[in-house]
């Protein structure tokens, strides 16, 4: 570069002797009015050039300062980002090891160097929430909003704030603004859903469902949420019948059964439904149709409720003995038709019924407490008093609770919807403590 520069000097210095020897001639400059000077043209020459260069002199300087001072600026401004950073880095370490007073000083620090450090802010909200001071994270979390108004995590984290506060109707506007950022987000859509199914606003908690149906979900997942929306449906029918709005139950419950033939929760529903319109020949079409599709028992014990009710107790023996006939080795039904015979007060009945059965298949306190009450209406107090014992507990009623055949949940009150794992529809009658024993056997 260097030996360039010499060249080009040498090369301009040649250029202007071969100019000054052809160009002898003088020229008049003026530089102001009446000041005027005689000029060799090659001196001309000479000054413009020295203009030209200094002029060019001028502005490298200017940019080679400008170059220097947004270096130097750069520079700094990495300084101070990688000092940013160290510190942000050793608060998280020391925020995930639970160490929250120094991660609170180290990402104080940071907002002092760099107020709008969102991530920050953050984690200084979430210290503060942490230690449920849900005022103090508020503020944070509002801050780092002001900084990025459309950020999903700082939505979420406000969102937090009032879901701890159970004020659900603003954890719900933070909810829909993030879902107007992402509106298929299955994540954001079950939150939604789960606040309204804690207020049992079931009309709403359909329209959150519908919308994560239409979410592109795996399939196994797709079907579990198909189920719930059979579920929701169903509470939805319930609440139409508890506001005596029948028609809109009916119509709804229908569509259940007809998505899910094996949801007897729904077909008692309906029935119910029936009833309470006053149509007692559709509740009981319903109640068959739901046993011939399910074989549930508790849909057999509402048929014997319900035939009881209307005085003819002869069609639920019938019906039972002719499921006796299509399940001969069931002896659960075979327990539930002498029962039956014993609240009809028909205790030889119930008596020959419960001579018959394998007394080895039947070991569970139900059978032991009815068979007890039998003999004691028969007189015979000594074998009555030897059920009892095997019983266990003479004092409990002939009565056989509920229980859920998911989680073991045990119930003297039906319900169409486990208290304990929320799911529809699983509800048995706990013959032979079958409950227990499934709970026993998922169990480690």
């Amino acid at each position: 570069m260097a030996k360039f520069s010499v060249f080009l000097i040498i090369l301009f210095l040649l250029v202007v002797g071969i100019l000054a020897f052809f160009n002898k001639d003088t020229v008049n400059l003026t530089v102001w009015q009446g000041v005027t000077y005689e000029v060799p043209v090659i001196g001309l020459i000479l000054i413009s050039s020295a203009a030209g260069i200094f002029a060019m002199f001028i502005i490298f300087s200017i940019r080679d300062a400008r170059r220097f001072f947004s270096n130097w600026q750069f520079t700094r401004k990495q300084k101070k980002d990688l000092k940013i950073q160290e510190a942000y880095a050793r608060g998280l370490d020391a925020f995930f090891a639970c160490r929250h007073e120094e991660a609170r000083d180290l990402f104080r620090r940071v907002i002092e160097e760099d107020p709008s450090h969102e991530n920050a802010l953050l984690r200084l909200g979430d210290i503060a929430f942490i230690e449920e001071d849900f005022a103090g994270a508020k503020d944070f979390y509002i801050k780092a909003k002001e900084i990025k108004p459309r950020s999903v995590e700082v939505l979420l984290s406000l969102e937090k704030i009032f879901e701890a506060q159970q004020k659900w109707q603003e954890a719900l506007k933070y909810l829909d603004a993030v879902l107007d950022i992402d509106e298929e987000n299955p994540e954001i859509l079950h939150k939604k859903r789960d606040i309204f199914e804690r207020d049992r606003k079931w009309e709403e908690v359909l329209e959150v469902q519908y919308k994560i149906l239409k979410c592109d979900l795996p399939p196994e997942e797709e079907r579990e949420e198909q189920k719930k929306l059979a579920g929701y449906k169903y509470e939805l029918g319930c609440r139409y019948l508890e506001t005596n709005n029948t028609e809109k139950a009916v119509k709804l419950l229908r569509s259940v059964i007809k998505t899910d033939r094996d949801f007897a929760s729904a077909y008692i529903a309906l029935a119910e439904a029936y009833l309470k319109a006053g149509n007692a020949d559709e509740a009981q079409d319903v109640l068959m149709k739901g046993f011939e599709a399910t074989s549930s028992l508790v849909l057999l014990v509402r048929l014997e409720d319900f035939f009881i009710t209307m005085g003819e107790p002869g069609t639920i023996i019938e019906l039972y003995q002719k499921a006796i006939q299509k399940e001969p080795r069931d002896v659960k039904l075979q327990f539930f038709l002498a029962k039956l015979y014993y609240r009809l007060e028909m205790i030889d009945y119930a008596y020959e019924t419960i001579s018959s059965l394998d007394m080895s298949a039947c070991d569970f306190p139900d059978f032991h407490i009815l068979s007890g009450s039998i003999y004691q209406r028969r007189s015979q107090y000594e074998r009555a008093a030897d059920e009892f014992r095997k019983a266990l507990k003479a004092d409990k009623p002939l009565l056989v609770p509920f229980c859920c055949s998911n989680c073991g949940y045990t119930s003297k009150d039906w319900a169409g919807r486990c208290a304990s794992c929320n799911r529809w529809n699983t509800f048995i009658l706990n013959t032979h403590e079958i409950c227990k024993t499934k709970k026993r056997q998922s169990s480690p």
